[in-house]
C-alpha cells in the first residue's frame, strides 16, 4: 500500500512538469525577396545562379521531407511554371 502511495506522489510531480514546445523554425531563405520569380519556367530557373541551396520541384517530383531552414523550393505547375516559393 504504501509503494501505490509513493508511486502516486511520484506521477502526480512529474504531471506538474512544464512542457517545454520547440518554436516553429524561422524561414531565413530568403523566399519572400524571391517572388519576382513567381511564372518563370523550369529552364529559366535552372540558368539562375542561386547563392544558397535550392530544389526544383514539379508536379510528379519525389522530394525528400528534411526541412532545411536555408534551402529554397521552388514548386511547379503541371506546365513548368514556378507557382510557389517557399523556405524547406
Amino acid at each position: 500500500m504504501r509503494m501505490f502511495y509513493i508511486v502516486g506522489v511520484c506521477l502526480g510531480l512529474v504531471a506538474c512538469q512544464e512542457t517545454v514546445v520547440a518554436d516553429k523554425p524561422v524561414e531565413s531563405c530568403g523566399a519572400e525577396e524571391m517572388s519576382h520569380l513567381m511564372g518563370l519556367q523550369r529552364a529559366q530557373l535552372e540558368s539562375i545562379a542561386f547563392s544558397q541551396p535550392h530544389r526544383i520541384l514539379g508536379p510528379n517530383d519525389p522530394a525528400t521531407m528534411d526541412f532545411r531552414g536555408d534551402r529554397v523550393n521552388f514548386a511547379l505547375d503541371d506546365s513548368g511554371a514556378v507557382v510557389r516559393i517557399y523556405c524547406g
